[in-house]
């Protein structure tokens, strides 16, 4: 494989920031659950999820524009300035004011609408055709990896370890004690802040040699995100893919964010421990998925196998509604992690092939502008006072449940279907090309099906 030392480059850097971004993106829920400001919380999580809808599709005309690396710097060190200066003002007055912790979490929040697709982007950009799926496991398997310590560490910060022990050997009683302080969120974002500035230091030594050549479109940015809505318009079927099988991605930063803490909080009745021990079993089992789903599904379709993990998601939702149990609980994030992060593997090698590189950046804020409009629903219908009151937010598990069940039905229907005249008078031929069924994965893994 061309460009390993640039893409290890890559996936360090994204590993490093992306760890310390998963403490405070856990820390920051928790925090507004401690306060009882959980409503809050969620309806401020609601508005900056709206305003990313606009920057989203920006961001992708940006990725397509500018070099990949140059993206990556920038961005870093305006969102690294800003978390630390936040940080700073904390240590400086021993406290933070709630508003300033929502800032930090909507720097992030805006960060990820062009990190991400600036990321996929970059890894297309030096990949070879026939190691999609190898790289875009890779990326799994990295950014899950330090989930798990994200989530380890998050369990022992939020709540701080007071663990004491005698150990007896003979006629001799050893005391045995371990004591690692609560932190405060600024402490947190002070890491966070950090890493930012490490990350970028690592971007800036990648050297890389382009696989795919293209011709930069330079028009204006209306013109440019027109540019990947019409290629979406021109292939439904890649479009309604796209869609469908975000659904997954959709509830699951809703259940993070918005749901698992007040979950946690008021029908389990647990602390903070519990949601970062679930946040290392979601990572462990999407870090399974990334080692393990070009194996498990090799012989199979892209579309079945991506049917099959959407209806792991559904149960495992289905018994959260039902149940009250942690042990489940931790369980059933753990699958989740499996089915989101195997569906990504898949969904994102898939985009790969059949998208561009010159128009990824854009096509992908397509897809983004409808997961947030997804998610605003979501968060406003979670931030109501019913689902605040005893277990009732068990009843929102029923309801992603119910979501990823429609999106699963209509992507069998679109499936089962063999052509659709999509075409507006075009030729038969060209409707064929654009609505062809999805591809299988080629047990070759050298031709282009298996990427």
């Amino acid at each position: 494989m061309k460009n390993k030392q640039a893409l290890a480059l890559l996936f360090t850097a994204n590993g490093i920031s992306g760890f310390a971004q998963g403490v405070s993106m856990l820390a920051i829920p928790w925090y507004f659950a401690q306060q009882s400001l959980s409503s809050r919380f969620n309806l401020m999580y609601a508005f900056v999820t709206f305003c990313t809808l606009f920057w989203g599709l920006f961001a992708g005309s940006l990725v397509d524009r500018f070099p990949r690396k140059r993206v990556f710097l920038t961005t870093n060190l305006v969102e690294g300035t800003i978390v630390l200066a936040v940080a700073a003002l904390g240590f400086w007055q021993q406290a933070l004011p709630w508003y300033l912790v929502m800032l930090v979490f909507g720097v992030t929040i805006f960060g990820y609408q062009i990190h991400y697709p600036n990321l996929y982007a970059f890894a297309q950009e030096i990949t070879k055709k026939g190691n999609y799926q190898r790289v875009t496991s890779m990326l799994e398997i990295v950014g899950q990896s330090t989930n798990v310590g994200a989530g380890l560490l998050a369990a022992l910060l939020l709540e701080g370890v007071n663990w004491q022990q005698t150990l007896t050997l003979g006629s001799q009683e050893i005391p045995l004690a371990i004591h690692i302080p609560r932190w405060t969120i600024w402490e947190i974002f002070a890491l966070d802040g950090a890493t930012y500035f490490i990350s970028s230091c690592l971007i800036a030594l990648i050297r890389y040699v382009p696989q795919t050549q293209f011709e930069i479109e330079v028009g204006s940015v209306f013109k440019r995100i027109r540019t990947g809505i019409t290629f979406l318009q021109q292939n439904r079927a890649i479009l309604l893919f796209g869609l469908l099988s975000y659904t997954v991605f959709v509830v699951v930063l809703v259940e993070l964010h918005a749901v698992a803490p007040i979950y946690i909080t008021n029908h389990l009745q647990q602390g903070g421990e519990v949601l970062g021990t679930m946040e290392v079993l979601y990572a462990i089992g999407a870090l399974s998925a990334g080692l393990g789903v070009r194996w498990l599904f090799r012989s199979g379709e892209v579309v079945k196998a991506v049917m099959l993990l959407m209806l792991l998601a559904i149960v495992s939702m289905g018994v959260l509604a039902l149940t009250r149990s942690v042990v489940i609980f931790l369980g059933a994030g753990l699958l989740i992690g499996f089915s989101n992060a195997g569906i990504r593997v898949l969904r994102v090698a898939y985009l790969f092939e059949h998208i561009p590189n010159n128009i990824i950046g854009r096509t992908n804020s397509v897809f983004s502008m409808a997961n947030i409009l997804m998610r605003v629903g979501f968060i406003l219908l979670f931030s109501s006072a019913f689902f605040n009151r005893g277990s009732n937010i068990a009843w929102a598990y029923s309801i992603m449940a119910l979501f990823i069940l429609i999106a699963l039905v209509l992507l069998v229907l679109q499936y089962l279907k063999p052509s659709l005249d999509n075409t507006g008078g075009s030729s038969a031929s060209s409707a064929a090309e654009r609505t062809r069924p999805l591809p299988k994965l080629n047990r070759n893994p050298s031709s282009r099906a298996s990427g």
